[in-house]
């Protein structure tokens, strides 16, 4: 059963609210652009690097969880959503690594019969389908918006520089700030070399180490000095070092704003926006449509 997100704004608490202001956001975001670019020349293409199904379970306590064959109700995810916008993108590429998500996301071309052709759906990891589509497409005639939504750390620095590098792709990025990022540092400022691993993925480079940790030296009973670390950092500024190390590769615009989205009003995810393209306006147009569809309503 699909639900409006009224019915569940009705009836369920904070848990899940994250996930359809995250996809509010993005839709209102699409009709924008669609209707901004349909006089063009350009061919327009939605790409979905974690497609999942194209529905969202919803628990019956307001929560998400993953078993979506016993899920009930649903509310339509990313792809379902990017395929009502009218007028309709040219090419729609949905990539899903699991066999079972991706063989679920076929029924999309059942529903939607009248795009069932400009529907394309990928089995791979996102990382390698957004390199290879960032390096095979004409960027000369092609525009694109893309969405990553990953469930932790799974978009590396490379992909960032991929899409920043085609001058053309408009990217909504969930970056995992708190699950993915400060999370992994404890209060103390201790990491493992993997969680490290991880976050130089993540975030391109090893400055965080500087930025999210401070250094002390303090004298012990002994007259000895002895040097501690405690974590400084904090997830709004971890999202802010990471839209400033975006801002070095994107030559259009990257906000400083960006949406917070958590269960329960916490913090977990910042919705980020960029635009790759550099043209005067292309990125004043982008820049103004992204800041008014972040508001919360």
């Amino acid at each position: 059963m699909i639900c409006s997100e009224e019915t569940i704004v009705a009836q369920l608490p904070f848990a899940g609210m994250h996930t359809v202001e995250k996809l509010k956001v993005f839709e209102r975001y699409l009709a924008a652009y669609v209707t901004v670019l349909k006089r063009t020349s350009f061919e327009t293409v939605f790409f979905d690097a974690f497609a999942g199904t194209g529905e969202i379970p919803i628990e019956e306590g307001g929560g998400l969880f993953q078993d979506v064959e016993e899920a009930e109700p649903f509310i339509e995810g990313s792809a379902k959503r990017a395929l009502g916008v009218r007028p309709p993108f040219r090419r729609y590429i949905f990539v899903e690594q699991s066999k079972k998500k991706a063989a679920l996301l076929e029924q999309l071309k059942r529903d939607f019969p009248y795009l069932s052709e400009r529907i394309h759906i990928e089995r791979s990891d996102a990382n390698i389908a957004v390199d290879e589509f960032c390096k095979k497409t004409d960027w000369k005639r092609t525009r694109s918006v893309m969405f990553l939504d990953p469930f932790g750390n799974q978009v590396g620095w490379g992909t960032i520089e991929a899409i920043a590098r085609t001058r053309a792709i408009d990217l909504w990025y969930l970056f995992p700030a708190h699950l993915g990022i400060n999370r992994q540092i404890s209060a103390s400022g201790q990491f493992d070399k993997y969680k490290a691993a991880s976050l130089d993925k993540v975030l391109g480079t090893s400055e965080w180490r500087e930025q999210f940790v401070a250094q002390i030296n303090r004298e012990n009973l002994w007259g000895e000095i002895e040097q501690t670390s405690f974590k400084q950092s904090t997830v709004d500024s971890v999202t802010r070092f990471m839209i400033e190390r975006m801002k070095t590769v994107f030559k259009g615009v990257v906000l400083d704003e960006w949406l917070p989205l958590g269960r329960r009003g916490s913090h977990w995810y910042s919705l980020i926006f960029a635009c790759a393209n550099p043209n005067p306006n292309a990125k004043e147009i982008a820049e103004r449509v992204a800041r008014a569809v972040m508001v919360r309503k």
